[in-house]
This record gives C-alpha cells, sequence and structure tokens, in this order.
C-alpha cells in the first residue's frame, strides 16, 4: 500500500475536525488492505454522533476524498476512541503514521494520544516560548489588575499556555471564541482571581 495513501488519509482527516472545532490527535495504520485511522479525542461522543451517522459520514466523506474515484483504493475506516474498531490495535510489523506523517513500527496497541490533542509539532523551543509569554501575561494582570489577552493561537498552544498557569492561584484563563467571523483561532485571556 502506497505510504502517500496513509499520510493523505491522516492528514485530511485531521483537518476536517480541525474545520468542526474538534481537538483530536488521529493515527493511521495499515490493516490488510485498509487504512485504519484511530482518533483519540475528548469529544469522541461528537465525532461518533447518534447511533454513528456522524462518523459513517466523515468515514464516507474521507474515502471519497482520499480516493478521487479510484475505486481500486484502499478503504478507510475511522476508529474513535475504541469505537468501530475493525480489530485489537496493529499487528506485529504493520505500518504505523501519525497524522504528520511520521512512520515507525508498531509493536502493540495504539498508544493513547496526549490528553487534549493534536499533535501540531511543537517543539520544546516554541512550548517554553509560550510558557514564558504565558508567565509575563500572568504578572501583567497582577501588576495592573486589568485582563491581558494573548494573540490567537491553535489549540495545543492554548493548552500549553492553561497549563503554564493553572497551578497559579492569582489568575484564571480562559479561552475566548475567535475575534472575527471565519477564523478558527482562539485566544486565551489571563483575569486576576477577585480577592475576597
Amino acid at each position: 500500500m502506497e505510504v502517500e495513501v496513509m499520510e493523505k488519509a491522516s492528514k485530511t482527516l485531521g483537518t476536517m475536525l480541525d474545520y468542526l472545532g474538534i481537538e483530536a490527535s488521529v493515527k493511521a495504520m495499515e490493516k490488510g488492505e485498509s487504512v485504519v485511522l484511530t482518533v483519540f479525542s475528548e469529544d469522541a461522543g461528537r465525532i461518533i454522533g447518534r447511533k454513528g451517522m456522524t462518523l459513517q459520514s466523515l468515514q464516507l466523506l474521507l474515502n471519497r476524498i482520499v480516493s478521487r474515484g479510484d475505486r481500486r483504493g484502499p478503504r478507510i475506516l475511522i476508529d474513535v476512541d475504541g469505537y468501530q474498531r475493525p480489530g485489537r490495535g496493529a499487528q506485529r510489523g504493520e505500518r504505523s503514521f501519525n497524522r504528520d506523517g511520521g512512520s515507525r513500527e508498531d509493536r502493540g496497541r495504539c498508544e493513547r494520544a496526549p490528553r487534549g490533542g493534536v499533535d501540531r509539532g511543537l517543539t520544546p523551543e516554541k512550548e517554553e516560548q509560550l510558557k514564558v509569554r504565558a508567565m509575563e501575561a500572568a504578572k501583567e494582570a497582577k501588576r495592573w489588575g486589568d485582563p491581558v489577552t494573548l494573540p490567537p493561537m491553535n489549540a495545543a498552544e492554548r493548552r500549553i499556555v492553561h497549563l503554564a498557569l493553572e497551578s497559579d492561584e492569582e489568575v484564571t484563563t480562559e479561552s475566548l471564541p475567535p475575534d472575527r467571523e471565519g477564523g478558527r483561532l482562539k485566544s486565551v485571556r489571563v483575569v486576576l482571581n477577585q480577592q475576597a
């Protein structure tokens, strides 16, 4: 099976979920003549839908996008947190691809993705910059008493900011909706807690 098909399927599903506003991690693996996309998300219920209808629709649409009318291509199956799992994880020697297209030999069950989400390819340097930015925003909120709003970020970046400040009892973080219509990135606001 062509590696490009697995990569395309994984990235396309990830993009579809992003457009739906669902934080998830997607992992692709070859299973016989099929491609199985394993999705881990706290919003699994939204992806599955009532009686699996949303999941079925996503799977149909994804197969059409990836195959582009080529009926000889592999069938793509979507497995959401164990729902509609065609087997018990990858068998020894099966190729596995994460959403970013990297491959590795999968020697057992799929490992659960880190909580909260999608791997956006954040480098340790970028994570550290976000933590520093979060600390500076908290410092400013404490100094002046006014909320501080950080620039729009993707879900993985916002998560780092929230986690960086969760142990600070003097401030609270909250995600704000996108500032313009059609925008998908949310901002994080750092607010000084009211002292009783």
